[in-house]
């Protein structure tokens, strides 16, 4: 799936058509149908293979994903403190990051919220208040690098923290291997807040930065021209020969390298961290979830 956020269910019917295209072709083959093979080639070396398998214990109850509900046994927990909109501490002690969510930073070391940031942080203490039990359910990968636990957070009703969020716009939705059980299902929920032109997708939101304006680092919507593709090793986008966006090779298997070339010269929207190596700024792109054709 290419993740095209002004028309993302347009590319998800896409991926979606790539695949009864290839059935209907598979058919062709068997019954002697005639199909038009070149047809074929020119949709599916446009879009990225698939995002990921649905995990086993998903695949006879698609109904979960479609709701963001529990898909393992979940952890009865008490939080302690709400740090922001997307960081939370429970009783015990442990700092919970909720996975799959972006909300904006609350101002630190004299620096202002940024716009909403105190709002999540508002909703997810409302969600955590009204909840007369609250579970966690860790992902994939249970820490990140800063050694805080990746979660995400149920009410006694089974709803999702992170959904919540996203359908309200006041989260971002960032899809970051291996945790992406419920990436299709948050993506649709950030959609449906940006439709509705809610928070971060309000004229209250954070706008997108210009690729040639890129001064700091940090999360950012970033909008440029495609103005020179490499593929090698690691594939790299450059954008308004500023900033440039990386593709490592663990990462390639989620796109095509033909719909990757296909990207010169087109206007893009790339969401993510931005940060400086060997004297460049450069953003990473994981998945398909993170970019947008304009």
């Amino acid at each position: 799936m290419f993740a095209f956020r002004g028309s993302q269910k347009t590319l998800r019917a896409s991926a979606l058509s790539v695949f009864f295209v290839f059935a209907l072709a598979v058919f062709g083959l068997v019954s002697g149908c005639g199909v038009d093979n070149n047809a074929d080639n020119d949709v599916t070396q446009l879009l990225p293979k698939p995002l990921l398998q649905t995990p086993p214990s998903l695949q006879s109850s698609p109904q979960h994903l479609a709701d963001c509900a529990p898909f393992a046994k979940t952890e009865r927990v008490r939080v302690a403190k709400i740090y922001d909109g997307d960081t939370l501490t429970l009783s015990d002690g442990r700092k919970v990051r909720l996975v799959g969510v972006n909300t904006t930073e609350m101002g630190r070391g004299g620096q202002p919220d940024q716009p909403l940031a105190r709002h999540a942080q508002q909703v997810a203490s409302t969600f955590v208040r009204q909840s007369d039990r609250v579970e966690l359910l860790l992902d994939a990968q249970s820490k990140d690098h800063y050694g805080r636990w990746l979660g995400h957070i149920y009410n006694q009703a089974g709803e999702n923290l992170e959904q919540h969020l996203l359908q309200q716009g006041l989260a971002y939705h960032v899809a970051i291997p291996p945790n992406l059980t419920l990436a299709e299902c948050l993506a649709k929920a950030e959609q449906q807040g940006r439709d509705a032109r809610l928070g971060v997708w309000s004229d209250q939101g954070l706008l997108p930065v210009k690729a040639k304006h890129i001064k700091q680092g940090g999360f950012q919507r970033v909008q440029g021209q495609v103005t020179a593709v490499q593929t090698g090793k690691h594939w790299r986008l450059e954008l308004d020969k500023k900033i440039i966006v990386m593709i490592y090779s663990e990462h390639q298997h989620r796109f095509t390298q033909a719909w990757f070339e296909h990207l010169q010269g087109k206007n893009i929207e790339v969401q993510g961290w931005i940060y400086q190596s060997r004297d460049e700024w450069r953003i990473k792109l994981e998945t398909p979830y993170g970019i947008e054709l304009l």
